[in-house]
């Protein structure tokens, strides 16, 4: 018969790089969050390790290295800077942190396509207006 070993489980955070007692748990989950994307968008545009370095700029170990999710060596602002290289746009925002929260966060939010105008436009008319006479939506083009 085989004996059984109970095993302590404990539960995650969230964040792998907070379990594993990384000082900056926060930092790494954002690059590890950007470095995949940047590997998805890589092979959706069908680049090899070769075709993402000449495409970034970078050396092909290097971007070998990034295409396996390998984050060392890399910041956050040149992860980001390789997204706008591999036709992303990067918007940063900045905006009070929950009162649940103790501290603010580093969020990474990825949205999966693009709104078309006529979306974007329906969509800043439904939203409410932060502040009263300013334009809430894109301008409409005149003949």
């Amino acid at each position: 018969m085989t004996e059984r070993h109970s095993a302590k489980v404990e539960a995650s955070s969230g964040n792998v790089f907070e379990d594993l007692g990384l000082a900056d748990a926060a930092a790494e989950l954002s690059k590890a969050d950007l470095a995949f994307q940047i590997a998805h968008l890589a092979k959706a545009q069908g680049l090899d390790g070769t075709g993402t370095a000449r495409t970034l700029g970078i050396s092909q170990p290097k971007a070998s290295l990034l295409l396996r999710g390998r984050t060392d060596g890399f910041s956050t602002e040149k992860l980001l800077h390789y997204l706008t290289m591999l036709g992303q746009d990067v918007r940063i925002v900045i905006s009070a942190k929950p009162a649940s929260v103790a501290k603010g966060r580093l969020l990474v939010q990825i949205r999966a396509r693009r709104i078309g105008r006529r979306q974007a436009h329906k969509v800043a008319a439904l939203a409410p207006s932060r502040s009263a006479g300013k334009e809430s939506g894109p301008k409409s083009k005149r003949s």
